[in-house]
């Protein structure tokens, strides 16, 4: 029988989510600017196209910019709140945006890396 150490599950207070943010490519760095303010570690912008009837057949390529960031779940509901209005407000700034949880994550230094916890980061 396996003791009580081998059977506990290791498991952190603090959960993690990935953040989809969908804007206008212009629009990108001040999306990755505000996103940055509610303690996301890491980014990454991709590229791609609309699904509208315009956005298909334009020559415009790569019209959107897609941001992941990693995201704590404590932070999730105020950066949400925040991207609705700035979608209102801004200026061509309509966008939609989506958390997903992540469910693990390998290996403490990477999970301190990502969950900006630099004072435990090796």
């Amino acid at each position: 029988m396996a003791n009580n150490n081998e059977q506990k599950k290791l498991t952190s207070t603090r959960k993690l989510s990935l953040l989809f943010t969908v804007v206008k490519r212009t629009k990108a760095d001040f999306f990755l600017d505000l996103i940055q303010e509610f303690n996301v570690n890491m980014q990454m912008v991709m590229i791609g196209n609309g699904t509208t009837k315009s956005a298909i057949f334009s020559d415009e390529i790569g019209s959107k910019a897609i941001i992941l960031s990693v995201i704590a779940d404590d932070n999730v509901p105020r950066a949400l709140r925040v991207l609705k209005e700035k979608f209102a407000e801004i200026r061509d700034g309509k966008g939609v945006a989506w958390v997903v949880p992540f469910d693990s994550v390998m290996g403490v230094t990477f999970f301190n890396f990502l969950s900006n916890n630099k004072s435990s980061i090796i």
